[in-house]
């Protein structure tokens, strides 16, 4: 078998150095096999693709239940179906020169910027352009987007994700994914599930009980699934409950594919399955499809197996057909084989995507502070002085992209004001005679590597406000950090990594051209300490902050050592799983610091703007609500204030008195609103029963209790504009 394979892995290698042969429609294939219908366009896909994995010979079938060439699905060359290529995404495709001759694509901002536009027809756009790039470059399937949960300001990915609320990250990746499944690309939603921090990610086991995995971690898969039909799902490193994502038969099968009604690839992140060789037996019946990015270890498994006991090839043959019919029938479904490799014609949206890259990463900005209204500064002739270092345009890591034709923050504000002046090392005279000091703030963070809450933080921030009173700081972060300073400075703007268009973005915002109307899509601690669970990297009582399974050069409060996976792996025991227990619960993220009543520097949901928004009344349809039933929230939304902008209308419920222990508030629905100074629109929602229940462990459903609820439309999680009482009966 093994021989039989390599033959077949050297073959693929061959007829893909012929490269321009597969930029074909399947129909340009001339030796269908004999009574071969999955080449008619007419037919549907299922037919097609059952007609496809009934041709295979159990050798194909083999190929064809892990990757190829590190990212690829398999081809058929027999049967004329080409290899299918994959790309990384988050700020749009991450190109890698090894695999494509193209070297341009879109620096989006990332998915947390995203996140804090709270803006689903942008998540749309967004999407939807990213997919017409994978068309341009040969992409099939773009790995991505991130649906995991910002549980941790800390976690190295946070920059990949839509933030701590599974409301937000429901609708915001579930817009992606609409955009982009809608040029016929394969979105790939990841990491499923609970692969929230990096630290030790293939061996740690985030335990999470029945209701906390209902209310918080598993909302935005089933909507992916049942409103968006996404294609492909890619699995965590990480277990949950101590079993491997990627054999986790109750997950991917009863919940995903049964309950859900989930039809796709599952796929593994890539090495994932490697690390638990003894349960490769598992692979056959659960619900993962695609080994990625090879099926070797599961191959190593499988060959020994079958000799000792040949009568089990055919139930094998069964259940591995099965994945194939999985991993082939999206391909159909979006009509990848019966079209060219690249569509060319697309080139020219390329501009449009610049434009669209600048609005989200202007709507993605959050004024955290502004005293005086010191922003924005409209007088061009200003003397504007920009310090500290060159800013982060992306997270690092597979979610990296380069861009191209990248416009920096001293480009943008060099654009517009005449005497702006750029310096890494200013003096005091320089920072004296400024009208405004702009203060650069980074946090790296990426792939494979958590980052201390109390890295960060600059000193040469108060420094510079000791030194002039109208300091401005931009911080290029998705991960929490340290403020001391904060009550120092004039204006705070929170940036997240914005793409290639940060520049342009920076200078509209500053000069007014655009007023801010990003809200946090996570909660500003003071201190890591205030956390859920600031000790979750803790082991033997001290913290450590590596990520991945290389060695990777990173710290451990002073220590410079192997990386924690190799520590655990070669130091206790070959098979060590480290637990990172959810013990807070359904209490994460601005619900834990509401119950623990914790001050927090600046809230979830939070975000300043350049004129002022009055609420008037709520209003209820009805003041009680039935079983399945609705009741019309209203509320009339007025600028109040002298320039356009953007409101987010935040809804959030509370149980006045509950069986079980529930949050203070939770949000529900949003709405971004846009109006001229003076303008008054209606904002409209509909709550149903299911917005009011929570996750019953004893019937296993979702359950809503007679009695009373508060309903507050809210500015943020803790700027409560108006509230009415709901009654459920």
């Amino acid at each position: 078998m093994n021989k039989y394979i390599c033959l077949t892995v050297l073959f693929f290698s061959v007829v893909f150095s012929y490269a321009q042969q597969w930029d074909q429609p399947l129909a340009a294939f001339r030796n269908f096999p004999e009574g071969a219908v999955y080449q008619n366009k007419g037919l549907n896909p299922e037919a097609r693709t059952k007609d496809v994995v009934n041709q295979l010979t159990f050798e194909e079938v083999l190929s064809m239940v892990g990757g190829w060439n590190k990212f690829f699905v398999p081809g058929l060359p027999r049967l004329g179906l080409r290899p299918i290529f994959m790309a990384n995404a988050s700020q749009g495709v991450n190109l890698r020169k090894a695999f494509t001759d193209e070297d341009t694509s879109t620096s989006f901002p990332g998915a947390l910027a995203l996140a804090a536009t709270w803006n689903a027809d942008l998540a749309h756009e967004m999407g939807s352009g990213i997919g017409k790039e994978c068309r341009i470059c040969g992409v099939d399937i773009l790995l991505g987007p991130g649906l995991n949960m910002q549980r941790f300001s800390v976690s190295g990915r946070n920059y990949e994700y839509y933030g701590e609320d599974p409301v937000l990250t429901t609708i915001m990746g579930t817009a992606f994914i609409k955009g982009l499944q809608s040029q016929n690309v394969l979105a790939t939603a990841k990491h499923f599930l609970g692969n929230d921090q990096e630290f030790c990610r293939h061996i740690t086991s985030s335990n999470i009980d029945e209701r906390t995995m209902r209310e918080i971690y598993l909302p935005p898969w089933e909507s992916v699934i049942r409103d968006a039909d996404v294609k492909a799902i890619m699995t965590g490193n990480n277990m949950v409950n101590g079993v491997p994502n990627a054999v986790d038969d109750a997950l991917l099968n009863g919940v995903l594919r049964e309950e859900y009604g989930f039809t796709g690839i599952t796929m593994t992140d890539w090495q994932n399955t490697n690390y638990f060789p003894e349960l490769q037996g598992m692979f056959p019946k659960s619900g993962m499809s695609l080994l990625m990015p090879g099926s070797e270890t599961f191959m190593a498994y499988l060959e020994p197996y079958l000799k000792e006991h040949p009568e089990e090839q055919t139930v094998v043959d069964s259940l591995l057909r099965i994945k194939v019919y999985q991993n082939l029938l999206p391909l159909f479904e979006m009509g990848i084989y019966d079209r060219p490799e690249k569509d060319k014609s697309l080139l020219p949206e390329m501009e449009k995507h610049k434009i669209l890259a600048r609005t989200i990463a202007e709507e993605a900005f959050c004024l955290l502070k502004n005293d005086d209204d010191f922003l924005p500064i409209i007088d061009s002739t200003k003397n504007i002085l920009l310090i500290g270092q060159p800013e982060l345009h992306s997270g690092k890591g597979s979610g990296f992209v380069k861009g191209y034709d990248h416009t920096t923050y001293a480009d943008g504000l060099e654009n517009y004001y005449p005497n702006f002046v750029w310096t890494d090392s200013p003096t005091e005279d320089d920072v004296i005679a400024a009208d405004a000091v702009i203060y650069i703030l980074n946090k790296e963070a990426g792939e494979g590597l958590d980052v201390p809450f109390e890295v960060g933080w600059d000193h040469r921030i108060s420094w510079a406000a000791a030194l002039n009173p109208n300091v401005v700081v931009v911080i290029n972060s998705s991960n929490g950090l340290p403020m001391p300073w904060v009550n120092e400075v004039k204006s705070v703007l929170w940036a997240n990594f914005l793409g290639q268009e940060r520049g342009n973005a920076l200078v509209n915002i500053i000069n007014g051209i655009s007023n801010p109307s990003g809200k946090m899509p996570f909660t500003l601690e003071h201190r890591f300490e205030d956390s859920q669970d600031m000790d979750f990297n803790y082991v033997n009582g001290k913290p450590y902050w590596y990520g991945n399974n290389n060695f990777y050069k990173s710290y451990w409060l002073g220590y410079d050592s192997l990386g924690a996976n190799e520590h655990f792996r070669n130091n206790i025991n070959p098979h060590q799983t480290i637990p990172v227990n959810y013990s807070e619960g359904v209490f994460m993220g601005y619900r834990w610091y509401d119950k623990q009543e914790k001050d927090v520097l600046f809230p979830f949901g939070h975000g300043l703007s350049y004129t002022t928004f009055d609420y008037g009344g709520m209003k209820l349809s009805s003041r009680r609500i039935k079983k399945n039933g609705s009741v019309a929230v209203t509320v009339e939304l007025t600028n109040s204030g002298e320039r356009p902008g953007a409101e987010v209308v935040q809804l959030y419920i509370s149980d006045k008195q509950s069986s079980v222990e529930r949050p203070l508030r939770e949000l529900k629905h949003f709405k971004k609103i846009l109006l001229n100074p003076g303008e008054t629109s209606t904002v409209i929602f509909h709550l149903n029963t299911k917005d009011l229940a929570f996750w019953d462990v004893n019937t296993h459903d979702w359950k809503v209790e007679p009695g009373d609820f508060v309903i507050q439309l809210a500015s943020s999680s803790r700027d409560i504009r108006t509230v009415k009482e709901l009654t459920f009966k």
